[in-house]
Formats: C-alpha cells, sequence, structure tokens
C-alpha cells in the first residue's frame, strides 16, 4: 500500500523483470524509422539551404527553376491569411512579418518542411474603403442570406410533413427532393447529410413513420423520416463481439475495483489505520451557498 495526495492505493503487481540492456535485434524495428527520419529531415534541411544561398547569389526564379521548384507570388496578404503549399503556418507568417521589404530571400521551417520566401513589397495598414469591401461584403450577405432561406424551408417542410402526417406528399408540394437510403448504421454515412452524428443522430430515436424536425448540417437542410428499424443480426453482432466483449470487461473490472478499494478503505478505517475528519468532510461537501447557513 502507499500513500498519495490522493489518498491510499493497494497495487497488485502481476510480474516482475529484472532490467538489462536490449539487444540490436530487440530494438532494431523501433530505431529504422526514426533513423529514416533524421536522414530525410537531414536532407530536406540541406537542400533547403542550398536553396536558399542561390536564391541570395541567383535570385528566386534561378535558383527554383535548377532544383525542380516554382516560385509562387502572391498579392498582398494579412498574417491569418492561408497561403497555396503552406496552409496556416505561424511560423511562416511570423518570419515574413518580420522581413524587411526587399530584403534577400531568406528561409524559414514549415510544418510541411521548408520555405525559401522574399518580401517584394509591404503595404501599410489601412482601413479599406468601401469599394473594397464591396465583394467580400456581398458574398458574405448571400452566405448569410441563403443560410437563412435554407432554415427557413428546412422548419417549413418539417412543419408541413408533421401537419400531413406524409414526408413524400409535403416534399412534393413544396418543391423538395425526396430520396430514400437502404439500413444504416451511426457509423454510416449519408448522401446530403454525412455522418449520422450530431443532429442527425436523432433519426436513431425515431419509431417507424415518425418524422423528425430540422436538420442542418450547413451545407444542407433534411427532414427525415424512419421507414423501417432493424435490430443488429448475429452475423453483424459478431463483428462488433470482440469490442463490446472488451468494452464490458474494462467495465467490470473499474466496478470490480471500485469495490474491492472501497471495501479495503472500510476496513482499515474499522482498524483505526484511516481517519477523517468528518468536520473537513462537511465543510468540503457542503454546497457554498449553504456554507454559511
Amino acid at each position: 500500500m502507499i500513500r498519495t495526495s490522493y489518498g491510499f492505493h493497494i497495487i497488485h503487481v502481476d510480474d516482475k523483470q529484472p532490467a538489462k540492456v536490449k539487444s540490436l535485434e530487440e530494438v532494431k524495428s523501433q530505431i529504422e524509422p526514426i533513423i529514416r527520419q533524421e536522414k530525410v529531415s537531414r536532407t530536406a534541411e540541406n537542400l533547403a539551404n542550398t536553396v536558399e544561398s542561390a536564391a541570395r547569389t541567383q535570385g528566386m526564379d534561378k535558383a527554383a527553376a535548377d532544383h525542380g521548384f516554382q516560385v509562387v507570388t502572391t498579392d498582398f496578404i494579412a498574417n491569418t491569411d492561408s497561403l497555396p503549399g503552406i496552409g496556416n503556418s505561424p511560423e511562416f507568417m511570423s518570419a515574413v512579418f518580420n522581413a524587411n521589404e526587399k530584403s534577400p530571400p531568406d528561409l524559414t521551417a514549415t510544418q510541411q518542411g521548408y520555405a525559401v520566401f522574399q518580401v517584394v513589397q509591404i503595404k501599410p495598414p489601412a482601413t479599406p474603403t468601401f469599394e473594397e469591401l464591396r465583394p467580400r461584403l456581398a458574398d458574405q450577405y448571400t452566405s448569410e442570406r441563403a443560410q437563412t432561406l435554407l432554415d427557413q424551408k428546412t422548419n417549413e417542410l418539417a412543419d408541413r410533413a408533421k401537419s400531413l402526417h406524409d414526408l413524400k406528399k409535403a416534399a412534393k408540394e413544396l418543391g423538395a427532393i425526396l430520396k430514400t437510403s437502404d439500413l444504416v448504421s451511426p457509423k454510416d454515412q449519408v448522401p446530403d447529410i454525412g455522418a449520422l452524428t450530431g443532429a442527425a443522430s436523432v433519426v436513431f430515436t425515431l419509431k417507424p413513420g415518425e418524422i423528425s424536425g430540422p436538420v442542418n448540417n450547413g451545407r444542407s437542410g433534411v427532414v427525415m423520416m424512419l421507414l423501417d428499424r432493424q435490430e443488429p443480426g448475429p452475423a453483424e453482432f459478431a463483428k462488433s463481439k470482440d469490442q463490446v466483449r472488451d468494452a464490458l470487461i474494462q467495465q467490470k473490472r473499474a466496478e470490480a475495483f471500485a469495490l474491492f478499494a472501497s471495501s479495503v478503505r472500510q476496513q482499515l478505517e474499522k482498524d483505526g489505520k484511516i481517519r477523517i475528519n468528518q468536520e473537513e468532510m462537511k465543510l468540503l461537501t457542503t454546497p457554498r451557498g449553504e456554507a454559511g447557513s
């Protein structure tokens, strides 16, 4: 038995092996991937340094062409932008926004590897004009309006289907597309819906013939009706029985350990080896609102 800040713990030792130095054969499979990765990293770093040196002396275009790369030129960027071939890289953006205008090409590490870059021009921060923002605002308004209309249409379809007790008839009245799927499980992907998780998982709570409320996954809105429900057969159960069995074993072990720990604690309390400060325990378990009453 050991004591920690969390209480007393009983540890059961299943096996014990003397310490030893593993042979090369025993660790070979673990070492080889590490060595290969280190070689790849060194090769990439050496190549990046070579390209950077060539870019400084010969220019970006020639250095890239000589080593089979392509120069990508961007418009003005913000430090939160995602760039082609780099994506969202705080390391890259930090290096770029700390560089001077028209300074020699420089090298920085990214999550994907390395990047050689050169800042051609720096545009001072400025509040954009309405004309500059017009395309972005128009796109944002169009997207928000489309989402609002989608929500309205999906709600209307759900209300009408429940009123008629007929999803097919409601879909025809409102011009919605009606699709039927095969039997699905919670792990399946359904066209126009995706994974049957989140709001879409409501379908597994329905009874045959019941109609769901509106389900919106951001890309499409759907209303679902359960046509049939089948419990897993012996073949499907056999596929997952090992997983279910392991989960049950883990659950039973946890319950058995909790029962064992409780029994040991009671015995230790009975033998006087554990003393509980009842006043302190009362303070710790009393809700804050009742502590002063």
